[in-house]
């Protein structure tokens, strides 16, 4: 009897441990520790210090992306969230690897955007924190 008792706790630890291993595959393989670049988004119709106007197109390139990452647009002087949100679309991979080159159109509109204000894109990494630069722009209607 005492013999198959251990048999299932060596039955009990096994399965335990692959079950940790299931839910935890990504960082085991080491998906958590590979370096992971953080986005960086261009405006690729802009030069700096040039503004968006009312019912233009901002043409992003956001590199060391996702498909489907969501870019934010924030208020500079506040740093503030202004409630206008979208996603990276035409993704391309790099090298065959996991990271993309993905492109966004946004068309800017005075009903979201402040007169004379600066505003900057920025991108949420998978987990939902900010991540990469400010593509900083200013907004003239």
């Amino acid at each position: 009897m005492d013999i198959k008792n251990n048999k299932y706790i060596v039955y009990s630890v096994i399965v335990l441990l692959v079950a940790v291993v299931a839910f935890n595959f990504e960082e085991i393989t080491g998906y958590a520790a590979k370096i992971d670049q953080p986005a960086s988004i261009t405006i690729l119709n802009l030069k700096p210090g040039d503004v968006l106007n009312d019912r233009t197109v901002a043409r992003l390139e956001i590199k060391n992306s996702f498909p489907n990452q969501r870019i934010r647009v924030y208020r500079e002087r506040l740093d503030k969230f202004t409630g206008y949100s979208f996603k990276a679309e035409n993704c391309k991979t790099i090298g065959g690897n996991t990271e993309y080159t993905c492109e966004a159109d946004l068309y800017i509109s005075s009903h979201e955007l402040v007169d004379n204000e600066r505003y900057y894109f920025r991108a949420l990494a998978r987990k939902g924190e900010l991540e990469g630069n400010k593509a900083i722009f200013k907004f003239r209607s």
